[in-house]
């Protein structure tokens, strides 16, 4: 299966902003009967996976259909006397129960997607599982997941918001939001997520913040700001429990803040709150996903020799758990990251840093020597930035939110598929090479 392109837009009312985002959709040989689910309404049937598509159907409740292909969000189908359309996933359900499946082999079709989506100084990662079209046993349901929001709260210039929505529809199940620590470039945007998508699952280290602005979020996932309540809210990773996004993954919380524990995590209030986060390895296959957060490993002025605060921890627990294939390199690819026994420990073949055109008095991220640590450590390792291009062509902090995307396929096995954009065009180079 190769990537297709499609552009789509944002659904809100605003000026349309279009984006190219490319994604697959799957077509399968077995047709799965479903029924329309109980609404209060009729659903309407659109003529692509489009909001803003033409409407050629309103289905009511408990309505045949035959789903015969996938896209995010959207389940194409045939109805009636033989027509076809598109209809929003969340509004359709098997026609009868489904066993759960117990064979847990990943067809070579079966791709997890990762989307690290340009949105400046900030994180904002969406991931999405395979969808088999066969809801409810267990395997290949088809979620989206997103980790952390990136730094604008509103509708635009949201860049998270605008590049899901170039795919989605306004009340689309989000099945896990993640923030993985107190920081606004990690958790405004997911304001908008909160307000525009059904969340499922909302994960949180329960750091004590007194930052009006996130507690303003946490009540707004408890649905005290007028947006609907999220299904289950999970602060403090005594509560986070056992993460199942289906069974063909292995999601794994190998740190978050812990008050009990009483870690070492800096003086500062800034290091305390990077070294809150939550740190996050998923396995597919043969494959395994780390995801950073903005966990530290030393101070700036410090060495690279002596691992401290998280990556001390995360050493010392368990070393072998941290061999991953991809990494979503911590705190932007700041000094205050990635020690040298902490590389060598995770050993990635790919790196993944979000950074943007932030200046911090007068440095921006990332550190060029903290990028080349993992050069010196593997010269074959591939490094790609959501800043490609940046600096070079001198541009602002708002400007440089231009679409420097990173889209990864995954099916468990064999090479990682890597598409990375500058500009929103694709860029084939590499850090170390340069």
């Amino acid at each position: 299966m190769n990537f297709s392109s499609i552009t789509g837009c944002c659904f809100l009312q605003k000026p349309v902003i279009f984006l190219l985002i490319i994604l697959p959709s799957i077509t399968f040989s077995q047709e799965e009967p479903y029924v329309v689910r109980n609404t209060t309404t009729c659903v309407f049937v659109r003529s692509n996976h489009d909001i803003n598509s033409t409407s050629i159907a309103c289905l009511d409740p408990g309505t045949p259909v035959t789903v015969i292909s996938t896209f995010p969000f959207w389940r194409e189908i045939k109805f009636g006397n033989n027509k076809h359309g598109w209809i929003a996933k969340k509004f359709i359900e098997p026609a009868t129960s489904v066993p759960v499946s117990t064979d847990l082999t990943i067809p070579d079709t079966a791709f997890l997607t990762i989307h690290f989506i340009d949105v400046g100084q900030g994180d904002a990662i969406w991931i999405q599982t395979y969808d088999d079209l066969i809801d409810g046993n267990g395997k290949f349901e088809g979620r989206s997941i997103i980790i952390d929001g990136g730094p604008d709260s509103t509708n635009l210039p949201n860049a998270l918001l605008s590049y899901i929505e170039g795919v989605g529809y306004h009340g689309a199940d989000i099945e896990a939001l993640i923030l993985t620590h107190p920081h606004i470039d990690h958790y405004n945007g997911a304001k908008a997520i909160l307000k525009h998508f059904t969340v499922k699952n909302y994960y949180d280290p329960g750091y004590p913040s007194d930052n009006i602005t996130y507690k303003n979020l946490i009540r707004r996932a408890n649905g005290e700001l007028g947006t609907p309540k999220v299904e289950h809210i999970h602060i403090g990773q005594a509560n986070f429990g056992s993460i199942n996004w289906g069974n063909e993954l292995k999601v794994e919380v190998l740190y978050s803040w812990d008050e009990a524990a009483n870690h070492p995590l800096g003086s500062a209030t800034n290091t305390k709150e990077n070294n809150s986060s939550i740190v996050l390895r998923i396995q597919y296959g043969d494959h395994v996903f780390l995801f950073m957060g903005d966990a530290e490993g030393k101070n700036r002025e410090d060495d690279a020799l002596t691992p401290k605060y998280v990556e001390k921890i995360l050493l010392t627990n368990d070393s072998a758990r941290l061999k991953a294939n991809l990494l979503k390199i911590a705190h932007h690819g700041s000094e205050t990251s990635s020690t040298l026994s902490f590389i060598k420990a995770v050993n990635p073949d790919i790196v993944i840093v979000q950074s943007g055109r932030k200046s911090f008095g007068g440095t921006f991220l990332p550190d060029n020597t903290t990028l080349k640590r993992y050069c010196d450590n593997n010269p074959n390792v591939k490094i790609y930035r959501t800043d490609q291009g940046d600096a070079e062509a001198h541009l602002s902090e708002a400007a440089a939110v231009d679409k420097d995307n990173i889209i990864i396929r995954s099916n468990g096995k064999g090479q990682i598929q890597v598409k990375a954009f500058q500009g929103g065009h694709i860029f084939t180079g590499n850090f170390c090479n340069n």
